[in-house]
């Protein structure tokens, strides 16, 4: 019997509506449904298959991050995108993207899946192997889509060898021409930083960091050469609200071009995150300062949206391109028609 089967049963109930959830790590980004029924996953934690040779893995989607870290480091393998939580929350959200630019994200990582749709039908998309040409890639629609398009059982991984050497850095209490000066340097090296991420601290310093990654004498000569500050690799990558605050966090994605324009356009001294793939983060005061910078962002190229704030303002944001407005309402029509999965 398929581990998977009374789900599928349960779903061909008509349950309703349905939030599917897996460690919850992530429950606080996404909008509050007050009668949707939880279908929890995290019980689902199996990892079925390793294969070090092919550089592949399948695993359930209930399998927590750090599991699968521990399983990959015997073989000298890592999953090599950022998050944690469970694999089917981390693809789902998708909250980092690429951590630097030719990178890989989960995206790029997702070879193929086993699914289920909202009404209990089962289906599977894309392959095992890294090679294939296996048909539409229906399972790159589950990134980000937090879970809302259909429920994801199990997971084919594309995975990387352990680099020889690394090193993680951060120079820090740098000033902005400073810190954007040294993104940009480090981005033109012929063997840029496998992760690269700009910050701002509350206190209104800048940051540099990252993870340096090769041969030995590659590592030594680009810390030397830029001199990076040797450090652990940080514990999280993201900007948090101020507690009992009225903050809002205001994420999106932004061009390396965009960054002035991007800083200029959130409150001085807001708390600030971007990963050199793209994606940003910023602790805003208020909701007025939030709305004040989303008329700003669209100037600048920038896209941004709400991730953490109450209710009524999670996903407020920039506009949408009414042809992609389309294709996601199309999408969801096509396969949870009846708006089951919330």
């Amino acid at each position: 019997m398929n581990r998977f089967d009374d789900i599928a049963t349960w779903l061909r109930s008509s349950p309703g509506r349905v939030r599917v959830s897996g460690s919850g790590s992530r429950a606080h980004t996404l909008p509050k449904i007050t009668d949707a029924t939880p279908l929890h996953l995290s019980q689902y934690n199996r990892i079925e298959r390793l294969d070090a040779g092919d550089q592949t893995c399948t695993v359930e989607c209930g399998v927590p991050r750090a599991e699968l870290d521990a399983a990959l480091a015997e073989h000298e393998l890592e999953l090599p995108c950022l998050g944690g939580g469970t694999i089917g929350g981390l693809f789902a959200t998708d909250p980092f993207g690429p951590a630097a630019a030719g990178c890989p994200g989960p995206r790029n990582l997702l070879l193929g899946m086993e699914a289920l749709l909202a009404s209990g039908s089962a289906f599977k998309s894309g392959a095992r192997v890294v090679k294939s040409v296996a048909g539409f890639d229906v399972h790159k629609l589950f990134v980000g889509s937090t879970g809302r398009l259909f429920v994801a059982t199990k997971l084919h991984l594309r995975l990387k060898p352990r680099p020889r050497t690394e090193q993680w850095f951060a120079n820090r209490a740098l000033e902005r021409d400073q810190a954007l000066q040294l993104i940009h340097a480090l981005r033109q090296e012929a063997q840029p930083p496998t992760v690269l991420q700009l910050r701002r601290e509350r206190d209104g310093s800048f940051a540099v960091g990252g993870r340096v990654t090769g041969r030995s004498v590659h590592v030594t000569s680009i810390c030397k050469q830029h001199e990076l500050a040797a450090c652990e690799r940080p514990a999280s990558f993201h900007v948090a609200a101020a507690a009992n605050s009225s903050e809002e966090v205001l994420n999106g994605n932004a061009l390396p071009s965009a960054l002035p324009s991007l800083l200029s356009a959130l409150p001085e001294g807001a708390p600030f995150t971007w990963l050199g793939g793209g994606r940003f983060e910023a602790a805003m005061p208020h909701s007025q300062a939030t709305d004040a910078a989303l008329q700003q962002l669209p100037q600048a190229n920038v896209t941004g949206t709400v991730l953490i704030g109450t209710d009524a303002r999670r996903g407020v944001g920039t506009p949408m391109d009414p042809g992609e407005q389309r294709l996601a309402e199309g999408l969801k029509h096509a396969l949870d028609p009846d708006g089951t999965l919330v």
